[in-house]
């Protein structure tokens, strides 16, 4: 039951925001502390709403109650107010709410997100944004709005984050510099920095000039700035002097000493006494005037904010799909479980296949009784075996139980099955950039395995001939260009490239009738076209003449003996000078996608204006159109966006998916599109499904970062350090800033 994680240019999505266990201390992890004016009372997030309790700690009172992410809580000067973001209409924005408690009033309205900065003079906020300049500048721009509303104006000329005015309104310190502030250990040009715009003379200066992250500038009174630094090795509270004219003055103090966590977030109070900050999962106060920080105990109530284990019906959200070689069901994936349907728009009856809180994908029908699929159920991806456990009933769809066998124990992750036409091979990934053909047998047994590839390149889009004795798929090189392969399944030969190209070459598929191999390409144009190689050099000489008087000849009736064959006619492929023998099939505006080739090789079916760069208005459907280029013709029409288009072993059916995950199937004989609804019920455990998320996160580093070394860290040990950190957060937010802080 795991989604989709995005890290360091990966793909992540996390799940919706929950409370989850304590942990053993039971102490709630509570974030962004801050303090009302006389230091007596401290305001902070939890489950994503605010709260406020004594600074003395005790029985915490919930202010807001709302399913969005509440945050950066901040007491305006005399106290009466709270300002804070929220995500209650979809982007961040400003609120405020009386510190009693009361309903917020919202005061930012622009679709992008407002961050809380703090209180200004006059009754105003500052925040950060990005508004006019967000397609040329990276750096957020900052801005000020009235406590009552009314239209937000641009306070300063530059650019940068975290705005605090100084109480007499002389001064505004900000943050320049694109680090991102979880990269605790970052030294270098991009680091943040603390600067100063002086009101009177309309002029900047920069204060710091440590080359880490200087971050979070905050008041103890008009002279007096308070920031977090990390140029103690972890992040600390620093204090520096400037004076009437804005100049640093006297040396930086280093204001707190922690070694093992340091201060994520703080506040000053505003009579400059108090500071609040947050370490770990806990809040401290210490007095400015000296002392050692004290930890502050937060009773929250014991009921959840959302429940952690919730059971669900999904009607859409499929994220992939696999038909049975008798076109009769459909496997899919719905938040990281296997579901099967039977292929009829007037069922939607559907089977759960897995239960569990691990991640389960890339079904792929061994027979029509059983599939292969990955999981990481055992703490890393593996293959399985999914089959009914039922001795009386075999049918994946009508059995009651379920089994699944382990087929892999490696120390690698195995990933991409694909099975061969005749349902006796398999091709998979086993770590990065290694390439396996196996033979398999019907209870999903292994052997004969051989190593096509092995290397820092992940191919992709394996694809097997119908004949099942080659493999083609698509090869970064050096400049991260992909080309086009054939090799042997058997690894009898070299891969040999067939596509010869310095732009990318995709998305191999071959013509079931064993005479072409289609291809996306952007060698023409700058834009995603179909392609082929013709793969005999035979078919390649001939005319457009000679295919179409060979398209008059009245095709030879098989024999009986014909028909009960299953014999499949071997695939020829001619290697010299392949890569000459190639034909473009579309070249029209935008990009093409989703190709796969009739059952006669004479048709090919595309998505057009796939990802496209083009700003012209053009509908994204799926086409038909002959090997030649000619007879283009729209499947479906007014802009359906279908994708993951596969062809069924019949010939007779396209399969897709539209937006939102839906299941489509088209009848190629009737021309008939049909939606194939499904009802996909499944029981979601929060708390597990966060840890799954947080493992393969892990293991996505510990396999994939470039520096074997870690930069000098044990990654190990940073996993024990902030695991139980992150699975204690009490939002997919604050989850998620915990993990980066772990990738600093």
């Amino acid at each position: 039951m795991r989604k989709n994680f995005l890290l360091y240019g990966l793909l992540f999505s996390l799940l919706t925001a929950i409370q989850i266990s304590y942990g053993s201390d039971n102490r709630p992890f509570v974030r962004y502390p801050a303090l009302n004016p006389d230091g007596s009372q401290l305001a902070f997030s939890f489950q994503g709403d605010i709260w406020k309790v004594p600074v003395t700690g005790g029985d915490a009172t919930r202010l807001t109650i709302h399913q969005a992410y509440e945050s950066l809580p901040k007491w305006c000067p005399d106290g009466k107010m709270i300002a804070f973001s929220s995500d209650r209409y979809g982007s961040d924005d400003i609120f405020v709410m009386p510190s009693s408690g009361g309903t917020p009033k919202r005061l930012t309205y622009h679709a992008a997100s407002d961050i809380m900065g703090n209180w200004a003079p006059g009754g105003k906020i500052l925040f950060e944004t990005r508004r006019v300049y967000d397609q040329i500048e990276w750096d957020q721009e900052i801005y000020e709005v009235s406590e009552k509303g009314g239209t937000p104006v641009r306070k300063l000329d530059a650019l940068g984050y975290m705005p605090s005015e100084s109480p007499d309104g002389r001064f505004i310190a900000f943050v320049k510099g694109a680090c991102r502030i979880e990269r605790e250990a970052y030294r270098g040009p991009a680091n943040k920095e603390i600067w100063l715009f002086d009101t009177k003379s309309a002029k900047y200066s920069k204060l710091t000039d440590f080359n880490g992250n200087d971050i979070y500038p905050d008041w103890g009174d008009a002279r007096t700035i308070y920031y977090i630094s990390s140029q103690s090795g972890k992040y600390n509270i620093f204090r520096i002097k400037v004076d009437d004219n804005g100049v640093k003055t006297g040396r930086t103090e280093q204001i707190t000493s922690f070694s093992d966590d340091g201060v994520r977030y703080f506040d000053v109070s505003g009579d400059g006494s108090t500071i609040a900050m947050e370490s770990g999962t806990d809040i401290y106060v210490m007095k400015t005037s000296g002392g050692e920080p004290t930890r502050v105990n937060i009773n929250v109530s014991d009921d959840y904010r959302f429940d952690p284990i919730v059971y669900k019906n999904y009607s859409d959200q499929a994220d992939e799909f696999a038909v049975s070689p008798n076109g009769k069901y459909t496997a899919f994936v719905v938040r990281g479980e296997i579901f099967v349907k039977e292929n009829d728009k007037e069922k939607s009856r559907t089977v759960n296949l897995t239960e569990n809180p691990f991640r389960d994908e890339n079904p792929a029908w061994l027979s029509d009784s059983t599939l292969v699929f990955v999981s990481d159920r055992n703490g890393q991806f593996d293959l399985y075996l999914l089959k009914s456990s039922d001795k009386k009933e075999s049918n994946l769809f009508k059995s009651l139980k379920h089994e699944a066998v382990r087929l892999t124990d490696t120390k690698e992750e195995e990933s991409g099955p694909v099975i061969s036409p005749d349902g006796k091979k398999i091709s998979y990934l086993k770590g990065r950039g290694v390439l396996i053909t196996a033979d398999i047998n019907a209870e999903g047994k292994l052997s004969n395995e051989k190593e096509l590839l092995s290397g820092w390149a992940t191919p992709s889009g394996m694809s097997w001939s119908p004949d099942s004795k080659w493999l083609a798929y698509s090869l970064p090189d050096l400049d991260f260009n992909d080309e086009i392969y054939i090799q042997p399944a058997d690894n009898s030969s070299k891969p040999v490239n067939v596509s010869m190209h310095p732009r990318s070459d995709n998305s191999p598929v071959w013509s079931p009738d064993g005479t072409k191999l289609g291809f996306i390409s952007n060698r023409n144009n700058g834009d995603d076209d179909l392609w082929f190689v013709w793969l005999t050099k035979s078919d390649w000489e001939k005319t457009k003449q000679d295919w179409d008087e060979s398209g008059d000849e009245a095709p030879e009736k098989p024999s009986k003996k014909d028909k009960d064959s299953t014999k499949v006619k071997p695939v020829k492929i001619d290697f010299d000078k392949i890569y000459e023998r190639l034909s473009q099939v579309t070249a029209l505006p935008g990009n093409e996608s989703d190709i796969t080739i009739s059952k006669d090789g004479k048709t090919f079916y595309f998505v057009t204006n796939r990802n496209s760069n083009q700003t012209y208005n053009a509908d994204m459907d799926l086409y038909s159109i002959n090997w030649d280029g000619t007879k283009m013709k729209a499947i479906t029409t007014g802009g359906k966006k279908p994708y993951g288009v596969v062809l069924d072993k019949s010939g007779k059916n396209l399969f897709f998916m539209q937006p939102k995950g839906k299941l489509y199937q088209y009848d190629l004989k009737t021309n008939k599109e049909e939606g194939l609804p499904f009802t996909a019920s499944l029981k979601i455990d929060y708390t597990q499904e966060r840890k799954q998320i947080f493992e393969e996160a892990w293991r996505t580093l510990r396999d994939g970062f470039y520096d074997p070394n870690f930069h000098g860290r044990n990654w190990s040990e940073l996993k024990k350090e902030y695991e139980d950190k992150a699975l204690k957060a009490s939002t997919e937010r604050d989850f998620r800033a915990i993990f980066n802080f772990m990738l600093g």
